[in-house]
């Protein structure tokens, strides 16, 4: 009897034993799968055409083209968190509320103390947008031709010119009446000579005879060929078409305009350092927007961003970009998991030295510098 309960006592050992092997074998330790299997990322964008393009709730771009590469081969599991401005996602960068964003965005000292980037992917620089005069050249050729401007110039000319026509008629008009006559026939005379010493045609109809009209009339050529300087620079400056509406040139010309660009981006830094005024727009569209509405002179940007966006709204035709001259700038992905973004580093390299790498750029119409 005894010996009979130790063998059912021993089967029942050996029993819950197998049980025990089995369920280790077929079922993993708690949190086992978890670690194995790759946590879903949250990729922060901000839409900025051509690297984040939003369009038909589909995400393209360069910037996603470049980040879908590298998810394929790291195997990351990943979604897209989609943020409306960039101060947003600069926010949501810094609080860790995504992983990883993949926007352009450019190194500053600011955002250093806040989070780390990858190695550059792409070379940028800094273009102004400004509006042009939407006015055909033959339009705005008459337009400065019958400005105020003009006119003030051609009756200032007739003015001198009267008033030494005159001077000379009164010293000739009684040595010298063949020439000057009398009353307004002589004045008319007068302003004659003028007009035609001025311009140097010379017929010689009418000339002076006395020494002092000799010597005004010496005095005149000389201050004809001076006025007569003056107003041809000063006609073809009335009547050259100028197509830019602002004469912005350099980043220098800013101080003197309304300018506008994206709030809390690094060219908004670039300008406060400068300590140039500007308008911060939530979005580079609205910026555009307020261009185009001439409520601002020009906006200051990535010149790819600027480009892209002017083209595909259709005003190519009423906006120039003219370049900044400013030193260049790099765009990088960002992240405060230093690990992650030491991770994507080499593949990120990868994709750029690439035979694919042109190919992807042309496909947005880019270019490196």
């Amino acid at each position: 009897m005894p010996t009979k309960k130790v063998s059912t006592m021993r089967f029942y050992n050996y029993l819950l034993a197998f049980f025990i092997l089995i369920g280790s074998v077929s079922m993993p330790a708690f949190g086992q799968s978890k670690s194995q299997e790759q946590p879903v990322l949250t990729i922060g964008i901000y839409e900025s055409p051509p690297f984040i393009i939003h369009e038909d709730g589909q995400y393209t771009g360069l910037s996603i083209d470049i980040w879908e590469q590298i998810a394929l081969e790291h195997g990351y599991r990943y979604k897209y968190k989609n943020y409306q401005t960039l101060s947003d996602l600069i926010e949501a960068i810094s609080t860790t509320e995504v992983d990883l964003s993949i926007n352009p965005l450019t190194v500053t000292s600011e955002r250093l103390k806040k989070f780390s980037f990858t190695q550059p992917f792409f070379i940028s620089s800094v273009g102004i947008a400004v509006v042009v005069s939407d006015a055909s050249p033959v339009f705005s050729f008459l337009k400065k031709f019958f400005s105020r401007q003009f006119f003030e110039v051609v009756f200032l000319l007739f003015i001198i010119i009267f008033i030494f026509g005159f001077i000379l008629w009164l010293v000739e008009r009684k040595k010298n009446p063949q020439h000057f006559e009398k009353g307004w026939r002589g004045i008319g005379d007068g302003i004659w000579w003028s007009a035609v010493t001025m311009t140097t045609v010379g017929y010689g109809d009418k000339a002076p005879k006395t020494g002092l009209g000799r010597i005004i009339s010496i005095i005149w050529m000389f201050t004809a060929v001076i006025i007569i300087s003056g107003f041809t620079a000063s006609i073809s400056a009335a009547l050259t078409y100028n197509k830019l509406q602002s004469a912005i040139s350099t980043v220098e010309d800013l101080h003197n305009v309304k300018v506008g660009t994206v709030k809390n981006s690094s060219t908004a830094e670039f300008l406060t350092d400068r300590r140039i005024e500007y308008f911060a727009y939530e979005t580079l569209e609205i910026a555009i927007n307020e261009l185009n509405e001439k409520k601002i002179e020009a906006v200051i940007y990535d010149s790819p961003l600027l480009s892209y966006l002017i083209n595909s709204k259709g005003l190519h035709q009423d906006a120039d970009i003219i370049p900044s001259g400013v030193n260049s700038i790099y765009f990088s992905f960002s992240s405060t998991n230093i690990n992650l973004l030491d991770a994507i580093d080499p593949t990120l390299i990868g994709v750029i030295e690439s035979p694919e790498w042109n190919k992807m750029l042309g496909k947005y119409n880019l270019h490196t510098q």
